[in-house]
């Protein structure tokens, strides 16, 4: 769920040991890619602790990006480059006890811990807060969010019952849904404000499965979530009739999910003018386009410093083919596997190892034959 439209909150570093996992570029001897297996996430992947926090690039307030091309289809496994995009908005996510956000002691007393406060780094006035719990069970718990730029009137909003933002678990193929009611304030500058009640529902599923590519992060594997959320919106006027329709609005949310990152990724579209439901390839445009570049999660990567190999490409040859890369400070090894096959266990076998950024394979290109080649880099001494 998301109302106004926070980034939600869940990179599996390479690093193990001495040993960084740098690249999993998947080629064939034509140049293709092929992603890792599906994961599953858990509480310990989400932003959900004091003292965590990430940083994010989005476009600006009330425009809209065209994301023809990198919004990629259900299944997988497949790629995402979310490596380049806007970048008129740096937002920072801070993770705080929820009784130190604005109006946070009625939030804990509806049963929320943690409040998520979202702040544009070029103007700090402008904040909102999310308010929620971590349930062992359930999984994340929404209880509500202040955020003036919703209404200026009310800006507190307790949801009745909490919504379920994530499950526990979430794995490729898994769904769920909820529905919850918030009260706020419509304002009109010339007839006055009135109360609103808003029910929200909010349908998920975790439709796609790959790599995602992020600025600064590298690269790492992901579930993709489709999210269509509801807002069925009505208002008492003080005829004395009580709270009257004034219609329904639909979101249509993305959500690129890493484990020990949350969230890497959101894209978000509006109803259209007409009201109805956005459509899924978002062909009428992405309202929000959200990408982590750092962040501060245990085994997250340390505020975005996580080292990956970059700049791996393949030239073709008539008899052979060049592989090369980006030397990275402090690695005083390589070593390239290749696999034929990435089904079941990939049967890896090594091509050679250099201390320079290149290696010659000298398989003659076939078009039956497909190879899939891994660079392995290692620390010194």
């Amino acid at each position: 769920m998301n109302f106004y439209l926070p980034l939600k909150n869940l990179f599996f570093p390479f690093n193990t040991d001495s040993v960084l996992r740098a690249a999993l570029c998947a080629a064939t001897l034509a140049a293709g890619f092929a992603a890792h297996a599906q994961v599953a996430l858990t509480s310990s992947d989400m932003f959900n602790q004091p003292g965590q926090y990430y940083r994010a690039y989005a476009n600006a307030s009330n425009t809209t990006v065209s994301v023809s091309g990198v919004l990629g289809t259900p299944g997988g496994p497949q790629a995402w480059d979310f490596s380049s995009g806007p970048q008129n908005v740096t937002y920072r996510f801070n993770y705080i006890p929820a009784a130190q956000g604005p109006g946070g002691a009625d939030f804990v007393t509806a049963g929320a811990q943690i409040a998520e406060q979202k702040i544009d780094e070029a103007a700090t006035n402008q904040q909102s807060f999310l308010y929620f719990k971590q349930d062992p069970v359930q999984g994340r718990l929404d209880y509500g969010f202040y955020d003036p730029s919703f209404s200026a009137a009310q800006p507190e909003s307790v949801f009745s019952p909490p919504l379920q933002d994530f499950p526990e678990t979430i794995y490729y193929g898994e769904t769920w849904s909820g529905v919850t009611i918030f009260y706020s304030i419509i304002s009109d500058p010339t007839v006055g404000d009135f109360p609103e009640r808003v029910t929200i529902t909010a349908s998920d599923h975790v439709d796609a499965y790959g790599l995602v590519v992020l600025p600064s992060l590298g690269f790492m594997n992901c579930l993709r979530v489709h999210e269509l959320v509801q807002y069925d919106i009505a208002v008492d006027f003080g005829l004395g009739g009580g709270y009257e329709s004034l219609g329904t609005q639909y979101v249509l949310n993305y959500y690129w999910l890493s484990p020990a990152h949350g969230i890497v990724v959101q894209m978000s579209s509006d109803s259209p003018s007409d009201g109805s439901k956005p459509p899924d390839n978002l062909s009428t445009g992405a309202t929000a386009f959200v990408r982590m570049f750092a962040l501060n999660h245990p085994g997250g990567g340390g505020g975005g410093n996580t080292q990956t190999i970059k700049g791996f490409k393949i030239t073709m040859g008539p008899n052979s083919a060049l592989l090369q890369w980006t030397i990275l400070s402090g690695v005083t090894s390589y070593r390239v596997d290749y696999a034929t096959n990435l089904g079941g266990t990939p049967n890896w076998q090594p091509l050679g190892t250099t201390t320079s950024n290149f290696v010659l394979d000298s398989a003659v290109p076939s078009a039956q034959q497909r190879r899939f080649y891994r660079v392995v880099g290692t620390f010194g001494p």
